[in-house]
Order: C-alpha cells, then structure tokens, then sequence
C-alpha cells in the first residue's frame, strides 16, 4: 500500500555528486534482452538454505537481512505478518495488524539489534515491538512521512516527506508548491530528522510521472539504491554524506522534451507550466520506462539489480513483469526470466544479504522438475526441498559474474 504522494518519479537534486558527469548514459532496447538467462552461466558463489520450522511458513514477500544472514526479516505474502529468521529457522513473527495503536498496512520495516526492536512504519510512526518476544512495545513519532526506513548499525537511514512541507499550503498566488522528498540518515536513535544528514532531494512531481525509488534492499555491505528518471541513476552513498553515480541507463529510445523535465524539477510551477505538462506527461505515459528498480547490488565493478517497468509491448514474448540486468566494464546484459536448468519455473530475487542476491524458492512440486535438462544446481536444490517438512521454502542466495 502506497501513501498519497508515494507513487511514481524522482531525478533527486544531488548534493556533492561530482562522479556525475563522468558516468555516460546507456540506452536499453528490445535488442539489447536477452529471454532467458542461465543462472549456473552468468552467477556463481551459490548458497540454498532450508528454512527451518515446526509449521509451515507463510508465504514470503520481501526480505531483509543482518548480520550476513544470521537475523532475516520477511514480511509475508499478505502483508500482515513480519516474520523473524535466525541462521535461517523461524523464531516467530509481528502480528499487529488492525491492532489499537499498531499498525494498519505494512510498507517497510527494520530490525535493531541495539534496542532489541522490530520497527514497522506506518506514515509518521515507527511501531515498535521486542525482537525476541515480538510483543507491541510502543509508537514513535518522527517529523517525517515515511516511504522507507533501515537500520545501519548506528544510523537510521529514512526515505519520505518532512512533516513541515507535506503541510504546507500547496499553492502562492499563481504558483503551485511541490512538497521534496528527502532521503535522510540520522543517528540510530534520533527522531527529530532535521537533526540528520540530507543525502538528496526530490520533486513530487517527478515522482508522479518518472518512477520512485526503491531502498528496501540497502544493507551494510551496500550502500546504493536506484534514482530513476528519464535517465535512471544506480548510485553509492558509502560514507552516508554524499551519492556518487555508479552505473546511468535509459530504457527505450523516447524522449521527453527538456522542457518538461526542468518543469518537473521545480519546487514552484506556475499554474500555466503545471497544466501544460501534465497534459503533455499524460499523453505519453505508455512510454517504455522504469518504475521501480529493486535488489541493486554494487559489488565492486559489477553492478546488477531488477526493473519493473510500465510498458511492455517494446519487449514481446515475456510474461514477466520485470528485466535483470547484469553490468560491468565488460558490457550490460538484461535479461526477462532467470533460470536454472532442471526447474520449470523463474529464479526472482525478492531480498539482499549483504553482497548476494536471495530468491525464495516454494510451492515445489513434481510438476516444478525439468528432467530433460537437469543441471547439479538444479538437483541440489531439489534434494533440499524433498527433505523439508510442511512444504516449507528453501533460500537460494548468489552473485553475479562479471
């Protein structure tokens, strides 16, 4: 569930970028995708992890990790649940929704090990629980409308709305004032977020029409995230003051007017410009583009993360909602589907521990086996899920090759 405001855009306003300019634009085209691409070819350092219970697990959203997979959060399937791993065994699970003074939705949610708590975010809140117990411990009230929060050790990192600007009147005069999103990172315990410092800033109004960014798989060993825009930026902020641009790229070869990318850009829009680019914006929403960029890993020179993007007709024959893109000084591969030999079904990662990328593999059965083509990857993995109990999910983890 999406707040209002929290859908769509970004071309953040950078603060100390100066890598920026030496970064070149790549543009992605139908004939630059790859189907199918082979995970036991193109990935290595492979790790399957049996998810260990008593009962069956839920279904498995996203995941989170610390302490390189010693504690994983996932929110479940329905998004009700946040549920607690240890060494890959299910310890228990946050089950507040609906609750008087608890939560209502589940959008992200942090784990720290500090305070011993589990947070979940729920507009300006961070609801907070007992790791351990997983008991209702309180709300704590921040000057921000959150999109995204993570512990770093020490620091928090946030991603929303400062309270003071959502709250301000919206127009001056003949103008109309859009409201900045701002990513912060503060002290592990700080709630007054003015206190912290601003990694970078961006316009509604962008977000409204360019895609949003996706923080939900930062983790301590990287520290990036995805700016998208009509250029879509894979930037690094590793010593939590600045971003530094690492890897730009555009999917298809449209052009929006320069016009009404500075238009989107301002913090005032005259009346006149606002309605002029929401009438052009509108008529060329099925434009290929990216709205959301998840699991992005920067690994040294390899750079890889997962697109969903709007407008598919560019890139027939896929039933996939996403691309996977692999990038290095060699080149950029993107491919539609991830596979490994011997499973009838796609790899999708869902979550990041520390450097590896984590696909949840469940709901196996026989009819999930490709016998004509089994590779030992493939059989490993089986071997793994006929031996758990209550059809329970294995965790497959891995890199990708330069």
């Amino acid at each position: 569930m999406r707040k209002i405001m929290s859908v769509l855009s970004v071309m953040a306003v950078m603060a100390g970028c100066a890598s920026a300019q030496k970064v070149g634009v790549e543009l992605i085209t139908a004939e630059n995708v790859t189907d199918i691409g082979d995970l036991t070819e193109i990935a290595y350092d492979f790790k399957i992890h049996p998810l260990k219970s008593d009962s069956h697990i839920d279904r498995i959203g996203g995941i989170k990790s610390w302490d390189d997979g010693k504690v994983m959060l996932a929110r479940n399937g329905n998004s009700n649940k946040v549920m607690r791993f240890d060494n890959y065994e299910y310890k228990g699970a946050v089950d507040g929704l609906g609750k008087p003074d608890e939560y209502y939705f589940i959008e992200d949610f942090s784990y720290d090990k500090a305070n011993n708590s589990i947070y979940i975010e729920n507009d300006t809140y961070l609801v907070t629980y007992d790791a351990n117990t997983f008991q209702f411990k309180g709300r704590q009230e921040v000057n921000l409308r959150i999109q995204n929060i993570l512990n770093l050790g020490d620091k928090m990192l946030y991603f929303g709305y400062l309270t003071d600007e959502m709250t301000a009147p919206r127009y001056r005069e003949d103008k109309v004032i859009m409201p900045k999103e701002s990513m912060i990172i503060v002290d592990r315990d700080e709630r007054d977020l003015n206190k912290g410092t601003i990694l970078y800033r961006e316009s509604s109004y962008e977000r409204q029409n360019l895609g949003y960014p996706e923080l939900f798989f930062v983790n301590p060993k990287n520290y990036s995230t995805c700016l998208p825009g009509n250029v879509n930026r894979i930037v690094t902020f590793n010593d939590l003051k600045t971003v530094t641009d690492v890897y730009k790229f555009k999917l298809g070869s449209h052009e929006i007017p320069e016009k009404y990318l500075d238009i989107m850009k301002q913090e005032e829009i005259s009346l006149e410009d606002y309605a002029e680019a929401t009438r052009v914006l509108g008529s060329i929403d099925e434009i290929p583009s990216v709205s959301l960029t998840y699991n992005i890993m920067v690994e040294n020179d390899v750079v890889s993360f997962r697109t969903a993007y709007n407008f598919r007709n560019e890139f027939p024959g896929s039933y996939s909602p996403y691309l996977y893109w692999v990038h290095s000084k060699k080149g950029t591969k993107v491919y539609k589907h991830l596979r490994i030999p011997g499973l009838n079904f796609d790899i999708d990662p869902t979550g990041a521990n520390g450097v590896y990328q984590v696909a949840v593999i469940e709901d196996f059965d026989e009819s999930s086996i490709d016998t004509s083509a089994m590779s030992p990857l493939a059989q490993k993995i089986i071997d793994e899920l006929k031996k758990q109990t209550h059809n329970n999910p294995v965790i497959l983890e891995f890199r990708f090759k330069k």
